[in-house]
């Protein structure tokens, strides 16, 4: 716990580049072949500006939660659903990468500190991975989001979102519309 807790306080800065998110996605996809995986990714989102190997990491914690999250409520089966996706928003200034799941979802207490070190409701977990997550995306200046799912009013799953914002023709991340 205390090299994971290193390896949190010690994140490399991120080397930004233009990549394309759905690429990666699919490289991460390659290390859950066999898995009930639900993929949609939009062929017409642009590159995003971001550190490839942090995205990476990003993606594989996001769909190893989900799949654990799955797990969780005994359901890794074809019934269970682990879905990724990605999507150019109406207005095309930003991309939404988007895994949700079909398991128990957050309680209430978890979901308000999800991102907070040292925060899980995994036996085996550092609770780091959704604080990594964190990090990597205010790094990058994306917005992320996180909910349950829910249907007439029963939790069936959770969803966690990171929008990134497309750079302008200036090259300006630091855009109000950020």
């Amino acid at each position: 716990m205390v090299n994971d807790f290193r390896d949190f306080a010690k994140t490399p800065t991120p080397q930004l580049k233009p990549v394309s998110i759905n690429t990666l996605t699919s490289e991460i996809l390659g290390l859950y072949e066999g898995s009930p995986l639900r993929t949609k990714l939009d062929p017409n989102c642009p590159e995003i500006m971001g550190d490839p190997t942090q995205l990476r990491q990003v993606i594989h914690n996001l769909l190893q939660n989900a799949q654990d999250a799955c797990e969780a409520k005994g359901e890794l089966t074809a019934e269970a659903q682990v879905r990724i996706r990605t999507e150019l928003n109406g207005s095309g200034n930003r991309v939404r990468l988007s895994v949700s799941d079909t398991g128990p979802g957050f309680e209430p207490n978890i979901l308000k500190r999800a991102f907070e070190p040292y925060v899980t409701t995994k036996a085996k977990g550092t609770g780091l991975g959704l604080a990594v997550v964190k990090k990597i995306a205010d790094e990058h200046r994306a917005r992320i989001e996180l909910s349950n799912l829910v249907q007439d009013g029963e939790i069936k799953g959770a969803q966690v979102s990171l929008s990134f914002a497309l750079e302008t023709k200036m090259g300006n991340l630091n855009r109000p519309d950020y």
